[in-house]
């Protein structure tokens, strides 16, 4: 893995992103040592320890220098509150700061992108590239459904909270099964989630794809570098514009253009290089090379709403980040890998369905052994357990628009969230369902009461007033450059941009529906994936 010199400005390939999706393009097409490969981050380098020990995800969710620390626009339906969007910022992107839970959805998610005019990925057509993605040490898989050979090591946390499997317990008690593989035959049920780890460390996808091909001479990857724009002639993607602190370079691709810059940055930049919404580019300047209205548009996320118990006992995760507790927890982290210091934080949780849903799970349930709530609400100094419950499949879509024609001004995120009676309808069975798994099983012996939203919301009306007051997305944004052939389509089904020769995007972005559940698993999936047709495509 080469650094740039002053005669590396063409290349075969360049991918702009090296979030989840784009280490994964860099390391299989490097792996032909013939292709000179560019990968470009605007972030730095995964050096932080805090990225690598897995509890850090709590520190690395506010983390300035590592996280875009997007917000979104004032949301209409929510009391024009503006919502936390977390993204990362470094080699691996999102991977290296998220909860590393590692969910792949629903066979139903997949064959429905299919049935929307994208052959070739529906479920059966893609397991093959999740298997070929990982390897899985899991205790309790199903046969069929994994990998052994991968780059990406999933396994079974080395340690689970006590807390963590009394919510499972509980679960069951209100009449889920147990489910041991999420990933498996079947989504529902309650259990422990798989991790992406490796030996009790994080395993981003900068870990597992970049890292072990540092000697690979035809690899260049530039951190810090801030893409201005794609550079397009005569409808081809020739090259791109990118910045280096004060330095402006230009680099070509004699091949593709690949942009991985996730569901914010992708089509952020497609329209800032005069690609998207002719009255969107018009408003700002931006010199038109194609009007392609569904850039920037079709924004799903997953709305999360928090229900928190006190414990009787002191028995959580309260106190170890903090003082001797803290001291404690990262000698024995660094000692042996053992302890909070190797917790994700959210171990356990379950798939459910709601009443609208009775055939298939549309609640996820993530259980913390913490009591937790969003900024700006102050630390809460007791013991207690956080159920985060989200709606998998929302109905609202919102936009991303250019803020200003700047390429370091952050776009306008408005995801419209709750604008439709079937959302709210759905996150207030996720409250009713959190409540009844803390009256269930062990939980019901070991909560002393119900801290928020408490035993005065109870009626319809108050339990949606404190969703509008407190929900919170589950940071899996996609769809914005949406797969298929309709209107407000932005890539088809080879994820080449339609209407531009040798462009094509690969990352979240690109999914046309939410998946059921955490999204980084598919968007590993859609690098490998992209990967292969890129090589094909060249052989041909």
């Amino acid at each position: 893995m080469t650094s740039p010199t002053s005669a590396d400005h063409h290349f075969d390939y360049i991918i702009i992103g090296a979030g989840s999706s784009g280490c994964v393009l860099a390391n299989r097409l490097s792996a032909n040592l013939n292709c000179e490969v560019l990968l470009l981050e605007a972030g730095p380098r995964d050096r932080h320890p805090l990225i690598h020990m897995p509890s850090g995800v709590a520190l690395l969710l506010k983390h300035k220098k590592l996280n875009w620390c997007y917000r979104s626009a004032p949301q209409k339906a929510m009391n024009e509150r503006q919502i936390t969007i977390p993204r990362g910022k470094t080699l691996g992107g999102s991977s290296a700061i998220n909860g590393m839970v590692h969910i792949r959805g629903q066979r139903e998610d997949y064959d429905e992108w299919r049935s929307l005019g994208n052959a070739g990925w529906g479920y059966d057509d893609v397991l093959p590239f999740f298997r070929q993605s990982e390897t899985n040490l899991g205790a309790n898989l199903d046969s069929g459904y994994h990998g052994s050979r991968g780059p990406l090591t999933i396994s079974d946390r080395s340690s689970t909270h006590p807390l963590s499997d009394q919510f499972v317990e509980s679960a069951l008690a209100t009449g889920m099964l147990h489910n041991q593989d999420f990933n498996g035959k079947q989504q529902a049920g309650a259990g422990r989630y798989q991790v992406a780890q490796k030996e009790s460390r994080r395993c981003s996808a900068a870990v597992a794809y970049l890292h072990p091909i540092t000697d690979r001479p035809n690899l260049t990857v530039i951190t810090g570098a801030h893409v201005r724009r794609i550079i397009i002639k005569d409808g081809i993607a020739l090259g791109v514009s990118y910045q280096v602190e004060n330095r402006v370079s230009q680099a070509f691709a004699s091949k593709e253009v690949i942009l991985s810059a996730g569901t914010i940055g992708s089509p952020q930049l497609l329209m800032l290089s005069g690609i998207g919404p002719a009255d969107e580019l018009s408003r700002h300047n931006v010199k038109m090379h194609l009007d392609l209205p569904g850039v920037g548009k079709n924004l799903q996320d997953h709305l999360n709403i928090s229900v928190l118990a006190h414990t009787k006992e002191a028995n959580s995760l309260y106190g170890v980040d903090k003082g001797i507790g803290a001291l404690t927890t990262g000698i024995r982290y660094f000692w042996n890998k053992s302890g909070p210091g190797s917790s994700n934080g959210v171990e356990c949780g379950a798939f459910t369905s709601s009443s609208y849903s009775p055939k298939r799970p549309d609640i996820q349930l993530h259980v913390i052994p913490l009591m937790i709530f969003p900024e700006p609400v102050p630390e809460i100094k007791a013991h207690g357990v956080t159920i985060h419950a989200c709606n998998l499949r929302p109905t609202d879509a919102g936009e991303i628009t250019l803020a200003s024609a700047n390429p370091k001004h952050s776009p306008i995120i408005d995801q419209r969230f709750l604008q439709t009676q079937g959302n709210i309808d759905r996150m207030r069975e996720c409250i009713y369902v959190c409540r009844e798994i803390l009256a269930s099983g062990p939980f019901s012996d070991l909560i002393s009461h119900e801290y928020s939203p408490g035993n005065k919301v109870l009626t319809d009306a108050q339990i949606c007033d404190f969703i509008k007051a407190t929900a919170e997305t589950e940071y899996h944004p996609v769809g914005t450059c949406s797969m298929g052939q309709g209107e407000l389509a932005v890539v088809d089904a080879a994820l080449r941009v339609h209407g531009i020769k040798g462009l094509r995007v690969a990352d979240a972005s690109i999914m046309p529906k939410i998946i059921s559940g955490n999204t980084n698993a598919t968007c590993i999936m859609i690098g490998e994936k992209a990967s292969a047709m890129i090589i094909a495509d060249a052989s041909r």
